[in-house]
């Protein structure tokens, strides 16, 4: 469940250029980097060419301002991307029908950086395209009817490149990981598309989710507000838990049919009332979620009245979490304000309270050290609890004078974060009187009343370079992650990860000063698994630049 929901994006655009003094007319200006081309060809696994795949560039450090690159092919499957300046870049190739390929992947898996040196020309690029695959199926109810609109998503298994780039703060547990859904028409029908060749369980939910496109809400919608649902949710065949679900599997261009049949089932109701310190709290966002397993989307929903009462109907029995959601004050963002354990055993519940507010209140400052500045009220300060069942935690948005406050703080153990900071800034210290946040985290004990946080935040970050070999060849594609060592709950956002370019070289920047162990990852092939080399220890200061050498094991038989 995601901690923060925001309906907007916020782009800021740079306004360093407005107050910098003019350049004297004495001092010539640097001549710009002369501009790359890259030039290639998209075709079919067969090697037809394939027309009309578009062909996109994307810095590898994409910002929502950033400047990205495309074009589409021609007949015969070419294509030229011109004026392209010279840097480090996410490459691929998308076409309808076809699985979305990456540059230099083999198949469908794997890809590599497109690195660019000023006035390089690249023209042999191939992006050789994967037929997609696609389930299909039925849904009906006990009676054989059609069930119309239900929710169908497809969902794969976690790999370890999704635990390692998970959020730091997000439980480690395997869950299974959403891929794309749909809805059954009105003959129960439904089709998923676009997947890349692989295993998927496929689970079944009588759900009538707001669409995010913005289409006004249907009829059916509001019945089932109104009276709820009487089916429980199925993963393929028709089990309720994902732990007895079998995977559908499927091949490139494949069409395999799930057909599912869903039973009805004694459902209840929970209504109860959220109060604030201020009174009933008003317009507050209720969420029911399964205590364990994975739910996709919010099944169970409501917003509370004017009095603060909310009901959450159709709740098949099971083991829940409810949490309660404020918006915070001038922002489209709902923060999570409590949360609390709910057996529903058959009976409904008509007289749950939960009480807001309470906890510790911490006032704060975010200053600069060095040169350079950074646009405050971009910036936002987060207590994130370690505890990875806990949700609740607290937030706080820094003003244009760098204060910000965080409330109604419990009891427990908290990393910091803060997000919105200029490319390559990072948090150099984070204290509460004498104790650095940073290391130890905060925490919070019965009784606590709160204090002050001093956050100190610079632009004097450290860069890494490196290759990866086996030996005798470059590694294309490699997967090279950084992470502090050692890491703990409360430096685990400190790591990064990228993958190496064609030159089997990388580049990673905005890394925190600190002691660091760097360790380099490829898939070869099916059969051999993941390889992965020696990991290396190294120690990064303020400016540093240091270069390393990784080198991969090769597969067993060569």
């Amino acid at each position: 469940m995601r901690r923060f929901l925001s309906a907007s994006v916020l782009i800021v655009f740079p306004l360093t250029l407005l107050s910098q003094a003019p350049v004297p007319r004495d001092k010539p200006e640097e001549p710009a980097p002369s501009p790359c081309f890259v030039a290639g060809r998209v075709v079919t696994a067969e090697g037809n060419p394939l027309k009309a795949a578009r062909v996109v560039l994307v810095p590898e450090q994409a910002r929502p301002d950033t400047h990205t690159y495309g074009t589409t092919s021609d007949s015969d499957g070419r294509f030229l991307l011109k004026d392209v300046a010279p840097g480090r870049f996410q490459f691929f190739a998308t076409r309808a029908g076809f699985v979305a390929q990456q540059y230099q992947s083999e198949g469908t898996e794997g890809g590599a950086v497109l690195g660019l040196k000023p006035g390089q020309k690249i023209s042999d690029v191939l992006f050789r395209m994967t037929v997609a695959a696609v389930i299909i199926g039925r849904v009906n109810n006990e009676d054989g009817e059609p069930m119309i609109g239900v929710q169908v998503v497809a969902l794969r298994k976690p790999s370890e490149e999704d635990f390692e780039e998970e959020s730091p703060f997000t439980s480690r547990k395997q869950r299974p990981v959403p891929v794309t859904s749909t809805r059954t028409d009105d003959r129960g029908q439904y089709r998923i598309f676009g997947l890349k060749p692989g295993e998927y369980y496929i689970r079944v939910s009588d759900s009538f989710d707001p669409d995010p496109g913005g289409i006004p809400l249907g009829q059916d919608y509001w019945a089932q507000q109104s009276l709820g649902s009487e089916y429980a949710p199925v993963y393929y065949p028709g089990v309720g838990r994902v732990g007895q679900a079998e995977m559908v599997s499927v091949r490139p261009g494949e069409e395999v049919q799930a057909d599912f049949s869903m039973q009805r089932i004694k459902t209840v109701e929970v209504a109860g009332r959220i109060i604030s310190p201020e009174g009933p709290a008003k317009r507050a966002w209720v969420s029911l979620e399964p205590s364990e397993g994975y739910e996709f989307g919010f099944g169970h929903q409501d917003t509370t009245d004017e009095n603060g009462n909310f009901r959450l109907k159709g709740v098949p029995p099971g083991s829940y979490v409810i949490m309660a959601y404020l918006q915070t004050e001038g922002e489209d963002i709902y923060e999570a304000h409590a949360r609390q354990n709910v057996e529903i055993d058959g009976e409904n519940i008509e007289s749950l309270t939960i009480v807001l507010g309470g906890g510790a209140k911490f006032e704060g400052r975010v200053t600069v050290a060095g040169a350079g500045s950074v646009t405050m009220d971009r910036i936002r300060v987060g207590l994130i609890p370690i505890d990875e069942e806990e949700y609740v935690g607290g937030h706080g948005r820094v003003k244009k004078d760098g204060t910000f406050q965080i409330t109604s703080v419990k009891d427990g153990d908290y990393a910091i974060n803060v997000w919105g900071l200029e490319h390559d800034w990072f948090v150099k210290s984070a204290r509460l009187g004498p104790n650095e946040l940073l290391e130890k985290g905060l925490q919070v004990e019965k009784g606590a009343s709160g204090g002050r946080l001093e956050i100190v935040v610079s632009a004097a970050s450290a860069r890494l370079e490196g290759s990866v070999t086996d030996g005798d060849h470059a590694i294309i594609g490699a997967r090279v992650r950084i992470t502090p060592d050692p890491e703990t709950p409360y430096n685990r956002f400190h790591s990064q990860s990228t993958k190496t370019d064609q030159t089997g070289r990388f580049t990673i920047t905005g890394l925190v000063p600190g002691k660091y162990r760097v360790l380099a990852r490829f898939q070869a092939s099916a059969e051999s698994g993941s390889l992965k080399s020696e990991p290396q220890n190294l120690t990064l200061g303020e400016h540093d630049h240091k270069t390393v050498e990784l080198t991969m094991p090769k597969p067993q038989g060569q």
